[in-house]
């Protein structure tokens, strides 16, 4: 999915192009027969949150029961990987997660805990979304130039803020700096992106990078300051801010996903008829417009397209970790 500049965009993107139209979609051969939980593997408030709770309702409707979210944050993700994991396959339990989280956990943790991923059968990807590396206006750097600039200058003292160590932010910050010829700063983990940002916006750090949609209102508010995002293309919810490949990076292009999974041996009916539900959730105009209003690119793919889109991430990170030395023992 990622042999072209703008594959990886281009992918979401042809993904959503057959679903624009919504066509009528058939009753699904299987339903469940209980309440459902979707178990969202990070805390209120955040990215999965949103689009996990934008959709039940309408996944309620289509599918006939309740459907119940509940977070679960604990060991980066990786504890409602497990729960979902161990469930029984029988369609009544979901995973929300990152899709480039699970891969890191996964390329981290998988010695040590055992591998999450080969025990869980992808459903959706959902949504995607640039990350976006963000200043405050008391900083001085207005552009993705300058923050390279003073990078350089300061030679490894610039702070920038990452929700997690380890996460999607940090590994992009590792591969922009190889990028770039060897850059150092200082990476700050958080356990989530809110407290990264709270810090930024009180000075406490000099840059960050977090999921576009996380702090897209406080950038239209003037209250952060955009500098680039890491997708090829420029994300439609601010159209002014610039790629990395087209300023400092050519060629780079890393967005992040989210996405659905059941246990692994759901059947395949169970799996077909979460996917048409997801669908019709995601593209319900209501739903549809919020989640692009954040930034948000929705998707809606196939079962098959959401695990290219996974092997496609392990290849990438798996060498980016190994490149920049981040090891389980510092997470």
């Amino acid at each position: 999915m990622h042999r072209l500049a703008l594959t990886r965009r281009a992918a979401m993107l042809a993904c959503c192009a057959p679903l624009l139209a919504r066509p009528a979609l058939a009753s699904p051969a299987w339903r469940p027969t209980q309440a459902v939980k979707l178990i969202v593997s990070a805390a209120p408030g955040g990215t999965q949150d949103i689009h996990a709770r934008a959709a039940a309702p309408v996944l309620s409707d289509r599918i006939g029961q309740t459907v119940v979210v509940e977070n679960n944050g604990t060991a980066s993700g990786r504890g409602a990987g497990a729960i979902v994991a161990r469930a029984a396959p029988d369609g009544h339990t979901l995973l929300v997660a990152s899709g480039d989280g699970l891969v890191l956990s996964d390329i981290l943790f998988g010695r040590q805990q055992g591998l999450l991923r080969p025990r869980l059968a992808p459903v959706t990807l959902t949504i995607g979304a640039s990350q976006l590396l963000v200043t405050h206006p008391g900083s001085g750097i207005r552009s993705v130039q300058d923050y390279v600039a003073e990078a350089r200058r300061r030679r490894g003292a610039l702070t920038l803020g990452v929700p997690g160590h380890g996460g999607i932010a940090h590994v992009i910050s590792e591969m922009l700096n190889r990028q770039l010829g060897g850059v150092e700063v200082v990476h700050v983990p958080y356990r989530g992106g809110g407290p990264a940002t709270l810090d930024l916006m009180a000075g406490q750090l000099d840059a960050m990078i977090i999921t576009l949609p996380a702090v897209t209102a406080h950038v239209r508010a003037g209250r952060l300051v955009p500098l680039a995002v890491s997708t090829a293309a420029r994300d439609p919810a601010l159209p002014e801010v610039p790629t990395l490949a087209e300023t400092v990076a050519p060629g780079f292009d890393v967005p992040s996903t989210q996405g659905i999974l059941l246990p692994a041996g759901t059947p395949q009916p169970i799996i077909e008829a979460w996917h048409q539900a997801w669908r019709t959730a995601l593209f319900e105009p209501a739903v549809h417009r919020r989640l692009s209003e954040l930034g948000f690119i929705v998707t809606g793919s196939t079962p098959a397209e959401f695990l290219a889109s996974i092997t496609d991430s392990e290849r990438r990170f798996a060498a980016a970790i190994e490149a920049a030395g981040i090891r389980a023992e510092t997470v």
